[in-house]
């Protein structure tokens, strides 16, 4: 395959998935020698052309996204993303995000509220995963963000997360 070939394959592949693609899945149509420095190398010749679109990393996999400058125009005739999150359930996220993994009783003794409802609407969208129980009395279950999550904010991984002053710049700005 030449790599002009590889090079479109890529992208239309990455058009056609709608979400990000990582490099198992890669490897099964292009050729794997080398792959994570072609790819790179294709990101970057991409992202130069300016169209308004760009590859970007996202939950460990390659994904198309619309530029930012472009956001505020798109979203008055696409609307904005239709998976909205009540203030407690962005909560209740926030607190398994950032201490994970949590216990439903951790989770509701920093929000100090019942998160009962907030956890299971944050199971339902998939934001959040059960990934096994807790070594005491009682075996709790514990709470990790999903794959989904980092989709869904646009993160390649946790490391991406603001860092609680970081976060309070951002919230001071809403005001």
């Amino acid at each position: 395959m030449t790599e002009d070939l590889e090079r479109k394959l890529f992208i239309a592949a990455l058009f056609l998935s709608g979400k990000p693609l990582d490099m198992p899945i890669l490897k099964k149509f292009l050729n794997p020698a080398d792959l994570e420095g072609r790819l790179a190398t294709y990101v970057e010749d991409f992202n130069k052309q300016n169209n308004g679109i760009h590859i970007r990393m996202i939950s460990g996999g390659f994904q198309i996204v619309a530029s930012s400058e472009l956001s505020p125009i798109l979203e008055q005739h696409f609307g904005e993303r239709t998976e909205q999150l009540s203030r407690g359930a962005l909560e209740t996220l926030s607190v398994i995000a950032y201490k994970q993994p949590a216990t439903k009783a951790e989770i509701e003794q920093i929000r100090g509220v019942d998160c009962s409802g907030s956890m299971r609407s944050l199971l339902d969208k998939n934001l959040i995963i059960s990934s096994g129980r807790k070594n005491v009395p009682g075996r709790p279950l514990i709470y990790i963000t999903s794959k989904y999550f980092l989709e869904f904010f646009g993160l390649n991984d946790l490391s991406e997360l603001p860092s609680f002053r970081e976060w309070q710049e951002l919230r001071t700005k809403d005001v």
